[in-house]
Parts: structure tokens; C-alpha cells; sequence
């Protein structure tokens, strides 16, 4: 049967949807499930989850399922581990907050932590030990949360997701971008490493994003969460059993979908399952034995698209987890899969554009830009890039445009953006983060307040606006100046409605179109931030919803625009006339 991509045009408002999408069952609800982000058990009868989106924990008694309390007032909980008195404590990075609770869901008080976004905290030498994701950093807090000593790093750390101890001197790290979980002691030094960076998934001892890893007498469960598993590695970094996994995407049995957490319980590991809404059981020998909550999740076309372009033959999607780009045509058909590029397999592609004629994917993971000269093309080349005569390698290549004098591509290894010539690979400027420069060395490199930069783009007046995603701003360098411009969305009332990890810029019309990605909107905006038009009524799977949009660009017509739904699994064509005025009735937090 030949391969066909699913197209829906014609929807409400004239959007056109590529792929199936993230569907719970045969069906598209208005409303999303919540999305768990951690469990455990207090006691053995009493389990305690958290959900990231409606801020709330449950209390669920495994004797009698039926009986479950739901527990509010918690803002973006991620990790949870157990404390002492039985209490269990939920990190909340967005508002640096530690919060205990009991097994009957009473709240034992509050740790505020400013500056510090503690993205998992455990107990550890009559302190904190916090996964601190905005410092990229693994801290010791003092017990009243007024001093942090920031532990020796074993490299540079670029996500930190969780660290749990595993002895009086040694705990365990699980750094998302390095795709490795260590053994590391208090002076820095890695004792024991599962996992290698920058190599695919597919590979043996390899991991793609793993959110959490815990230790156990013989070994160490990881949920490797973009993989859709859950390992057990022994000590000798020996793998022993594996649920769920690539290929095996899913809600049935022994499928699962992108798992974020695991914790221990004597002979019981539970693994949230986060994709499932749903918490799992399992033996020390990974049989499943028991399953809370079940929203019959399949999978569709693309997983974890990351661009979509529509091109003279159709259009040009980064399918980034399947790790590939796919071409087809308008009506879904001639199908062409690109896995691989000058003898080596693509490795998380996160964009593709044809750029005068030519094709660009960045190979983000194999730190590489791609070039072919025609849309379906088998020639390629790597552009090699160069600055003052010195070499440029880079590490995370993302968005690659057509902008100013030149072309622009975004690298958050490197958290820069650097302008180059297509022709010689010769960097004309470099805008880069203040901690970073260095690596680029002498040059056309100007150091500004960056962090995690995801895309950029140069208008007419020759300023350079910057997604500037790690510090949730939307940013302006004017022509000429030194300093960045920090611009706050405000809704037709005058009310701010803050930017929650911006991933993308684009210019429409003397305006921007900004991806609003932790508020699962795209918002056009004056200069001045005035807001003239939001997509993504609610974080969802209908068509006027969205959930977690990575990229966002106008089309060549200029009246339409392409949204990679990241977490919906789908593409999207939205007419501009579909982005909704009435801004100050959108919500801008999570919901």
C-alpha cells in the first residue's frame, strides 16, 4: 500500500491538519488529560501523584481505587520524593517552591527557594539535594532554604532533571541534553555512567532524554523518556530488562509513553506514565502488576514534529523523533522519508526549510547543517561554518533562515545565534550568551543576557529580535545599541500576559509571530507588545488547541502560517485571520 500522510483542510477557521496527531482512542476530546509527572507511595496502601498542568496531587489507596483525594494549590509540580515523617515533598520550579504533604493529602507547609528552580529535591545529610534546571546546577540547600552551595559539576550540565542519593558521599544525576545518567561523588568526579551523548537511540547503551533515574542495591531504573521506556541497568552497566521502548509507543500492554518518573518501594517500582496519564506497577523484573488510569493512547504519523514548510511540491516536516524529514505532496502522497545524509544516520532533526531552492535540515544531535540542492534531491552536503578563519563546531543547530545579509542559524549548545554566508560558511556575526562567548573566541561576537536562545530573526531596521526561551522573554537589539530590550505581551485591556518558554520569532506585517510554548499559544505582537492575535485557545488536541508549539513561520503567501504542534504529534496550516483578537479573553497560564 502506498504511504500516505493525512491532510484535513477545510476544519473550523479554515485550518488545515497534517498527521493524526496525539488521539486518545478513536477520538479528539476538547479537553486533554492531565499530564502526571511523579508518583510514590507514602505508606504501602496510600500512592501519591502530581500533575503538572492542573497543579494538583492525588491520593489514590490501592486497596480501593475508587477512593482518591484530590489535593490543589500547587503551580507546575514536577518531581516529588519522600521526606521524613512520612510527608512526601513536591518541587515546583516555576515559582522555586518545596511543599510537604501527608498521605492524606493535608499540606505540612512551604519552602520558598528564590533564584532557584527546583525541578526535583530529596532529603540528603540533613539537607536538600535539589535538581536546580535554570542554574543548570545540582544544589545542597540548607533545611531552612536560606544558603545553597552549588555541588562540583561533572560536566558542563545543560538540563538537570533529577539527583537522588546513593550514599553519604555519592548521588545519582540525570542531565536530559548529555542523554546520560551518572554515579557522581561530592568533588565532581564520575564513578559509574549509562548512556552517550549525541548518539541515536537506536544504538546499544544509548538514551534520548531520560527525565529520572533511582538507584536500587543492584542497579539503576531510568525512565528514558523520549525512548518510551523504562531500563534496569545492573551496576556493571549490563542492561536487564527494558518496558516499553521505541517501536512500542502506546497504551497497550507493555507500551508505554513518554515516561517522566520512577520510584522504589521494597520489591514495587512505579513509573508514571506520563503520555498514558497513568501510573504503573512493576516487579524488579519489570512485569507490569497493576495499572491506575488508562487514556488509550495511539500514536500518529509524526511524533514530536518540530517544522512544517510547505514547498513548490507540497511540504517539508522535521519528523525530530522519528529522526527523519519527510517530503510528500499536498495531498498527502509521494512520500519521501530522509533518514540518513552522507553515510551517517540523521540524529533529531528539530528544522527543515528550502531556502533559495535548497534544502536545510539541521541534524541537531549530530551537531551538523544539511544541505541539498533540490527539495527531493540525494546529494547532500554539510555546511561547515567559520569564524575569523577559525572553525565553528556546532553542538545543537536548530532553526536555519534566510534573515538580514545572510542566513541565520539558532544553536543552544552554543546558546548563540550566529549570522553566516551560505556561500563560504563564513560567520559575519555572532550574537551569543555571556557565559558562552568564549567558546566562539575573537571575532564578530557580541556577549548579551542569553540563555537557551531558540530562534532569532533580523528586520528591516536591521534590529535582531531573539527567542530568548531559558529567561521566558521576547528580546529586541536595536541597530547600534549594546542592550537588550526586554518586550512583555499586553492584552487589549493593558494586562501583561507573560511569555512562558518562547521558542520561535517570526516578522508579519511589522509585527511579530511569537511561539508561546509554555502557554500553548502563538501570539502576534507589536513591537511595543501590544497582543493583535493569538492561536491556541487552551492546551489541547482540538483544532483551535495546542499543545506545546515549537515553531511557528509565515508562509510565502503571507496570510498563512505553519505551527508545529509538538506534543499533539501534528502539523497545522492556520490562516493568519484565524489568530483571535480578543486577546485579553485568553488565557495565558496552563490550562
Amino acid at each position: 500500500m502506498e504511504p500516505m500522510v493525512p491532510i484535513s483542510a477545510a476544519l473550523p477557521g479554515g485550518v488545515t491538519e497534517i498527521g493524526l496527531g496525539y488521539l486518545p482512542g478513536s477520538t479528539t476530546p476538547a479537553r486533554p488529560h492531565d499530564w502526571r509527572s511523579g508518583s510514590l507511595l507514602l505508606d504501602p496502601d496510600v500512592l501519591l501523584s502530581v500533575s503538572y498542568w492542573s497543579g494538583q496531587a492525588e491520593i489514590i489507596h490501592r486497596g480501593a481505587p475508587a477512593r482518591r483525594k484530590t489535593v490543589a494549590g500547587l503551580t507546575g509540580p514536577r518531581g516529588v520524593a519522600r521526606c521524613a515523617e512520612g510527608l512526601a515533598v513536591v518541587a515546583q520550579p516555576e515559582i522555586g517552591r518545596l511543599t510537604r504533604i501527608d498521605g492524606d493529602g493535608r499540606i505540612h507547609g512551604h519552602l520558598d527557594l528564590p533564584g532557584i528552580s527546583p525541578w526535583f529535591a530529596c532529603q540528603w545529610r540533613d539537607r536538600w539535594l535539589v535538581s536546580d534546571d535554570t542554574r543548570k546546577a545540582v544544589l545542597l540547600v540548607s533545611a531552612d532554604g536560606r544558603t545553597a552551595d552549588r555541588l562540583p559539576a561533572p560536566f558542563a550540565l545543560r538540563s538537570v532533571r533529577s539527583c537522588v542519593p546513593v550514599d553519604d558521599s555519592h548521588y545519582l544525576l540525570c542531565d536530559r541534553e548529555s542523554q546520560s545518567v551518572v554515579v557522581v561523588s561530592l568533588t565532581g568526579e564520575v564513578v559509574w555512567q549509562y548512556g552517550r551523548s549525541n548518539h541515536p537511540s537506536s544504538e546499544e547503551g544509548c538514551l534520548t532524554s531520560p527525565e529520572h533515574a533511582i538507584p536500587l542495591p543492584s542497579g539503576v531504573v531510568i525512565a528514558d523518556t523520549r525512548n518510551h521506556r523504562v531500563l534496569f541497568v545492573d551496576w556493571n552497566g549490563k542492561l536487564v530488562w527494558s518496558l516499553g521502548g521505541v517501536g512500542r509507543v502506546g497504551s497497550g500492554p507493555g507500551r508505554l509513553w513518554h515516561p517522566t518518573s520512577v520510584s522504589a518501594h521494597g520489591s514495587l517500582i512505579l513509573i508514571t506514565d506520563t503520555g498514558n496519564d497513568r501510573i504503573l506497577e512493576a516487579d524488579l523484573d519489570g512485569r507490569v502488576t497493576a495499572v491506575h488510569g488508562d487514556s488509550r493512547v495511539e500514536a500518529g504519523v509524526f511524533h514530536l514534529p518540530r517544522s512544517l514548510e510547505a514547498t513548490p511540491a507540497g511540504y517539508l516536516v522535521a519528523d525530530s523523533y522519528n529522526n527523519r524529514v519527510t517530503s510528500f505532496g499536498a495531498d498527502g502522497r509521494d512520500v519521501v522519508h530522509t533518514a540518513s545524509a552522507l553515510g551517517r544516520k540523521l540524529f533529531w532533526p528539530r528544522n527543515a526549510s528550502v531556502i533559495d531552492g535548497s534544502t536545510v535540515v539541521s541534524d541537531s544531535r549530530n551537531g551538523r547543517l544539511l544541505l541539498s540542492p533540490g527539495q527531493d534531491a540525494d546529494t547532500w552536503q554539510e555546511l561547515r561554518l567559520s569564524l575569523a578563519g577559525r572553525p565553528v563546531g556546532l553542538i545543537d543547530p536548530h532553526a536555519v533562515r534566510k534573515s538580514g545579509p545572510g542566513w541565520l542559524v539558532t544553536d543552544t549548545g552554543l546558546n548563540a545565534v550566529l549570522l553566516f554566508d551560505p556561500r563560504t560558511g563564513e560567520v559575519l556575526h555572532a550574537w551569543c550568551g555571556e557565559r558562552t562567548g568564549a567558546a566562539l573566541g575573537s571575532g564578530e561576537v557580541t556577549l548579551l543576557p542569553l540563555d537557551d536562545v531558540h530562534d532569532a530573526v533580523i528586520d528591516d531596521e536591521r534590529t535582531v529580535w531573539f527567542a530568548n526561551t531559558g529567561h521566558d522573554r521576547l528580546c529586541a537589539l536595536p541597530y547600534g545599541e549594546s542592550r537588550l530590550r526586554n518586550i512583555t505581551p499586553r492584552r487589549a485591556a493593558g494586562t501583561e500576559s507573560p511569555f512562558i518558554s518562547p521558542r520561535s520569532v517570526d516578522l508579519v506585517g511589522g509585527q511579530l509571530l511569537v511561539t508561546d510554548s509554555g502557554n500553548h499559544r502563538v501570539v502576534r505582537l507589536t513591537p511595543s507588545g501590544a497582543v493583535t492575535g493569538v492561536y491556541g485557545r487552551r492546551r489541547g488536541h482540538a483544532v483551535d488547541s495546542l499543545s506545546d508549539p515549537r515553531l511557528a513561520r509565515v508562509g510565502p503567501s503571507g496570510d498563512v502560517i505553519s505551527i508545529a504542534d509538538y506534543l499533539n504529534d501534528r502539523v497545522l496550516l492556520v490562516p493568519l485571520a484565524a489568530l483571535r483578537e480578543d486577546g485579553d479573553k485568553v488565557g495565558s497560564a496552563a490550562s
